[in-house]
């Protein structure tokens, strides 16, 4: 069945489900419906190695009963069963405890904010399109000089549907497709670099073939240095899971948890004055395009960091409640979280920004990244696919052995230059799985020990 066709019959399950809860006597339901249909296609050594298409639809189900919250998930066939299903929620809901910092759904907003190219049937109707993305990135690969590529192009055409018990039934449609590459002269010589947005036309697959192939073949001739302390330019996919960690940490549900190092840090200055950043569902071609969140609440913009200073906290109906604020429009049941991360340009191009480095390192990619400390921000990660030395404005060679060992707050703190040019950045690597439209960034004094294998 298409998805422009179930729609109507997963709606009207949800109905049913909502009126039997309330029938048991609940207080409030909320029902959440995630329907979509994904492509992945699969490349490794030069060759297609997997094409697959996939349909799922997943429910969420919330039910309040006397200040008492319970959610649970199930799967479409198991919807058939609503006698089942609502008799486990009641069993369920009898087991806990009231919440102290309670708050009821919020009502239904008389207006709801519309999403821009948010939509490409390319997606479902050609699926072709994916298979020549991913030959497009081998070809250009192979011709920037790369021995091996490999990597993943999965979109998602998704149907998104609200439905609750003080009257929201809100939907949405919307597509996203991310392309992850890459490179390989050896085992040990890599380059990587990605890609996303809301349609197929918007992945550029040579150029990002090309980048990865370039930084492959540069990481051929490499010497180790010492751990220690070098001013880093971190490229959009280094930037993005550093910004994950912002994003992931600005949520109230991590503050409150002791999650986050932005404990006791709202209205202080986190960061230099060159540094907004904000959490934006509804920026034109945004790859996690919102119009309301998972209780209702319509989303909006929200300033994160303004001119360095942290300016809110994420929040749903329990953390609002919990901190005395209002609001957000980035609820989930259990935490808020950010939908797609903005950071503001600079002026300066890549170039310019490692000309300007005099004695430090270009980081093309960090991955599992883990906290030491989650309210101090000690962390480490592992840095890979393209570590170089700069050496007066220029790179000198590829460095190998070390392992990228800082605090989060001390380098927002050390963010010296942002690059003018952004890329809409999504990949399974990042932690908190929170899309970012970024530019580079200079860090300086980052701190480096030595890789432990």
């Amino acid at each position: 069945m298409e998805l422009s066709e179930r729609k109507n019959e997963i709606i009207g399950l949800g109905e049913k489900l909502l009126a039997k809860l309330l029938d048991k006597g609940v207080d409030s339901v909320a029902i959440l419906i995630d329907s979509h249909i994904s492509r992945q296609v699969r490349f490794a050594v030069n060759q297609i190695v997997a094409t697959k298409t996939w349909d799922e639809t997943n429910i969420g189900v919330m039910i309040d009963k006397d200040k008492k919250v319970v959610v649970f998930e199930i799967g479409l066939a198991s919807l058939s069963d609503i006698d089942e299903i609502s008799n486990q929620l009641m069993m369920y809901i009898k087991n806990v405890s009231p919440r102290e910092d309670y708050a009821p759904l919020p009502e239904p907003s008389m207006k709801y904010p519309e999403l821009k190219d948010n939509w490409d049937e390319n997606i479902l109707k050609n699926p072709e399109m994916h298979v020549n993305l991913a030959f497009d990135v081998i070809d250009s690969g192979k011709k920037a000089g790369a021995k091996r590529m490999a990597g993943t192009l999965l979109s998602k055409a998704m149907f998104l549907c609200l439905i609750t018990s003080n009257g929201s039934k809100l939907t949405q449609e919307s597509t996203q497709v991310y392309l992850d590459v890459r490179a390989f002269m050896d085992k040990e010589s890599t380059g990587h670099a990605s890609i996303a947005g809301t349609k197929l036309s918007q992945i550029d697959a040579s150029k990002v073939a090309e980048e990865a192939a370039s930084t492959a073949k540069l990481s051929q001739k490499y010497q180790t240095i010492d751990p220690g302390r070098y001013d880093t330019f971190f490229t959009y996919d280094a930037t993005a899971a550093l910004l994950n960690l912002v994003g992931g940490a600005t949520s109230a549900f991590a503050v409150e948890t002791g999650q986050s190092f932005f404990i006791k840090k709202l209205h202080t200055n986190v960061a230099p004055e060159i540094v907004n950043l904000k959490d934006d569902p509804l920026f034109s071609g945004a790859y996690n395009s919102r119009a309301f969140d998972d209780e209702g609440s319509p989303t909006r913009a929200n300033e994160l960091i303004v001119s360095g200073e942290l300016k809110t906290y994420l929040h749903n109906r329990f953390t609002a409640k919990k901190f005395g604020s209002e609001l957000t429009g980035n609820a989930g049941w259990i935490s808020p979280r950010a939908w797609n991360l903005v950071l503001e340009p600079g002026d300066q191009s890549i170039n310019e920004m490692i000309e300007n480095i005099r004695n430090g390192l270009v980081i093309h990619n960090v991955t599992y990244i883990r906290f030491q400390n989650y309210m101090a921000g000690d962390f480490s990660g592992i840095i890979r696919d393209g570590v170089f030395l700069v050496k007066n404005g220029e790179i000198a060679a590829a460095v190998r052995g070390l392992r990228l060992s800082d605090n989060t707050l001390r380098m927002l703190s050390n963010i010296i230059a942002i690059g003018k040019e952004r890329r809409q950045i999504f990949h399974w690597w990042l932690e908190q799985d929170i899309p970012v439209l970024t530019a580079p960034i200079i860090v300086k004094d980052v701190n480096y020990t030595k890789a432990v294998k």
